[in-house]
């Protein structure tokens, strides 16, 4: 591992902390997983040449278990926002601990490899590697919280079209949808007790009427 590998590395962390803190658009998949894929594969390729001893094979398998977890746990913690009608993500004081967590992890195998006999250099190697996992990891959690799509798909998790603000389905036919037909308004159940209630005493008044005139011929 030679001096303008660690100067490469340091500088790539430098930007993705840079990036991180100032916050940027998530944009749809593609935009968020090339880099932490492109990172991964290089940090494998630097690993692997030259080969790897059982010790070191073992270690490294600890290592990206925890870089996707703690990259995962990062995903979660990130301030994820809208901005111009875009999600935004911003790493917050949180997503700093985690990330440093991962980093004194990293470290701890790195002593424990050197301790039984790896080199230096095998633990540098894996240092691109880590990062890039933990990349990984965190645009897998950001990925489906802000519902990013490849390019050309509709963005996932949007909310439906004719839906208000109060979360109530719009009446409004949708595009390219024939109008519902009419139908009459229903008549208020009101308005058949008041016609029963009139039709009742017309009913009463008319016999009243007829009881008198009966009663009348019958006196003359």
């Amino acid at each position: 591992m030679t001096f303008a590998n660690v100067l490469i590395y340091v500088l790539l962390i430098a930007l993705v902390l840079a990036r991180r803190f100032r916050g940027h658009p998530i944009g749809n998949l593609k935009n968020l997983l090339v880099l932490p894929v492109v990172v991964t594969v290089i940090g494998f390729v630097d690993l692997s040449h030259g080969g790897l001893k059982p010790l070191a094979v073992t270690l490294t398998v600890i290592g990206a278990m925890l870089s996707l977890g703690l990259g995962a746990l990062r995903g979660r913690a990130d301030k994820v926002s809208e901005q111009d009608g875009s999600p935004y993500v911003q790493w917050g004081v949180l997503s700093l601990v985690l990330f440093c967590v991962n980093i004194a992890a990293k470290l701890v195998l790195d002593v424990i490899g050197v301790a039984a006999g790896e080199t230096f250099s095998t633990a540098g190697k894996s240092l691109i590697f880590t990062l890039g996992l933990t990349l990984v990891g965190e645009a897998i959690v950001l990925s489906l919280r802000s519902g990013a799509t490849w390019p050309g798909t509709a963005r996932a998790g949007t909310m439906r079209s004719g839906t208000g603000r109060s979360g109530a389905v719009s009446q409004q036919p949708r595009t390219g949808e024939a109008p519902a037909a009419w139908a009459p308004e229903p008549v208020p159940a009101s308005m058949y007790r008041d016609e029963d209630r009139e039709d009742r005493r017309d009913r009463h008044e008319h016999h009243h009427d007829h009881h008198h005139d009966h009663h009348g011929r019958r006196e003359d």
